[in-house]
């Protein structure tokens, strides 16, 4: 009963805020390049799996395990002058008062010529710099296996002279049940207009569960793009071969709509943890842009 509850709930909150949303250009884009190598190798499904610091940008939620502090840090090598990053810190705050988090989220693209006519040669270059930085609180059991979470984040661009700003909030839920499944549902990006376009809005919800003594998890998640009119389904699935190394892959369905041809949408990639030491990995290929390499370290001290 409790389960149909919180999902009623989630499914109200996100009908009414996407009839409120329309199509149209998006401001603050990067918010949209997921980061962390092991949420992006499962193909994005992540929403019910995501833990540790990067939980931050996926499901602040998922924060609310955490029994002891988290540093992770992510580098995404992306296409030519274009870089991104993210250093996350989360720790429980003890007598049971939920988990603080912070991140901040960054993309660079570096060296774009300016021109004022056809010319073969630019009069100068400047970059294009988004960062995002968010606080995170996270509770574990507001009901039996239900955990909520918020993010408020601020959001800068900048475009050579133009610098816009924005406030917004991403809500999240995760909720275990029959002890081998976890749902989990997230709004992202909740809020107003930066510069002249609407911010990503973003509704996220899916499932996973263990098989084989919980050796391989199997994900889904559904993304709908409001503002965007974007609809992608998110498929992953993880193995442990044993206690240092798991392999993952998966796939985003929905892709194809983005014409960059390939294998778009596939992403794959391994993690290795050693104590309280944890390197992740992905290959993420983006069609006729390239393929990507993302890299997580974390820590748990």
């Amino acid at each position: 009963m409790n389960y149909k509850i919180w999902l009623s709930a989630a499914l109200m909150l996100g009908a009414g805020a996407a009839q409120a949303a329309g199509v149209g250009t998006t401001g603050a884009s990067f918010l949209k390049v997921g980061v962390g190598a092991r949420e992006l190798a499962l193909g994005s499904a992540a929403s019910s799996l995501t833990e540790g610091a990067g939980a931050v940008n996926w499901n602040p939620a998922r924060l609310a395990g955490l029994k002891r502090r988290d540093l992770s840090a992510s580098y995404n090598m992306l296409f030519v002058d274009e870089s991104q990053g993210f250093v996350g810190y989360a720790a429980p705050l003890g007598d049971d008062m939920g988990v603080f988090g912070a991140g901040v989220n960054y993309l660079t693209v570096s060296d774009i010529e300016k021109r004022t006519g056809d010319t073969d040669n630019p009069i100068s270059k400047f970059s294009n710099n988004n960062t995002a930085v968010t606080l995170s609180y996270a509770r574990p059991d507001v009901i039996p296996g239900l955990a909520v979470g918020g993010n408020l984040k601020y959001i800068q661009q900048k475009l050579d002279t133009q610098n816009d700003k924005a406030l917004a909030i991403d809500l999240g839920s995760s909720y275990s049940f029959n002890g081998s499944w976890t749902a989990a549902f997230t709004v992202q990006n909740l809020g107003g207009k930066i510069g002249p376009d609407k911010l990503p809005l973003t509704f996220k919800g899916g499932a996973s569960t263990g098989f084989f003594d919980k050796k391989l998890t199997a994900a889904a998640d559904l993304d709908w793009l409001a503002n965007d009119e974007r609809l992608y389904l998110d498929l992953g699935a993880e193995y442990h071969a044993n206690k240092l190394l798991s392999f993952r892959a998966g796939y985003q369905v929905g892709r194809s709509r983005d014409e960059l041809g390939g294998l778009t949408g596939f992403g794959a990639g391994l993690g290795l943890k050693f104590d309280s030491f944890a390197f992740d990995y992905a290959y993420v290929p983006f069609g006729d842009l390239g393929d990507t390499h993302r890299m997580t370290l974390g820590f748990v001290f």
